[in-house]
């Protein structure tokens, strides 16, 4: 969790050059360098330090230092300083709220007795990503590229944080039923996959294009491919 109490961190995200900053580490595949994330978010290398710092105090983000890629030895210049976001999850909700108990009981709950309650569970998230696929369809006919554009954006506003490999996968670098899936995996990234296969559908994207179950540590469980 952040080192603020959560007011103090929200009200840090609050403000719109922080909250880009951190964005941005959140989007980046690997550690960035202030001079990398003034570039991204157009500010100047100093503004973003002190941005920077402050989100690394309050615990958001995680520093590190490392020379740049390629050089090494005498001559090589001091190492970079390097931002990475920092493994919390913030909730904040007035009266306090606690939905994540209520997703474990009901994951433990289906995964004991699992055969009609999974059934039936897998079919309502089926049902629920197909009404979020057909809320999100954009116009037009749905190539391969489109579908996994509308993919990435639907996904996006989910809070899954996709991304594009270099392959033409999705993979998604969050999994917003993390504290569920802890008690029950396979009921939890079942009803993932059928989430997302029924989103795909809403959409009415491109048939070469499916979600599988294809975990990896610091991913959820679901990839977006085609073929």
């Amino acid at each position: 969790m952040s080192s603020h109490p959560p007011w103090e961190t929200v009200e840090l995200l609050a403000e719109p050059t922080r909250r880009a900053l951190y964005a941005a580490c959140r989007r980046a595949p690997s550690p960035l360098t202030r001079e990398e994330l003034a570039h991204a978010t157009g500010i100047s290398r100093r503004l973003a330090a002190f941005h920077l710092d402050l989100l690394a105090d309050a615990g958001l983000l995680v520093v590190d230092y490392a020379r740049p890629e390629g050089r090494s030895g005498p001559g090589a210049g001091r190492p970079a300083k390097r931002y990475t976001p920092a493994p919390i999850d913030l909730e904040l909700s007035l009266p306090p709220r606690r939905y994540d108990v209520a997703a474990r009981v009901l994951a433990r709950g289906v995964a004991a007795s699992p055969v009609e309650a999974q059934k039936a569970t897998f079919a309502a998230a089926t049902a629920e990503g197909e009404r979020t696929g057909r809320a999100n369809r954009p116009g037009g006919r749905m190539t391969v590229d489109r579908t996994t554009d509308a993919v990435i954006d639907t996904l996006s506003n989910l809070g899954y944080e996709p991304r594009c490999d270099r392959s033409g996968c999705v993979r998604l670098t969050n999994c917003p039923f993390d504290a569920a899936a802890a008690e029950a995996a396979d009921v939890v990234c079942g009803l993932n996959l059928r989430f997302v296969s029924g989103m795909l559908a809403g959409l009415n994207g491109h048939r070469a294009v499916h979600a599988v179950l294809d975990p990896s540590p610091g991913h959820c469980c679901v990839t977006v491919s085609h073929d």
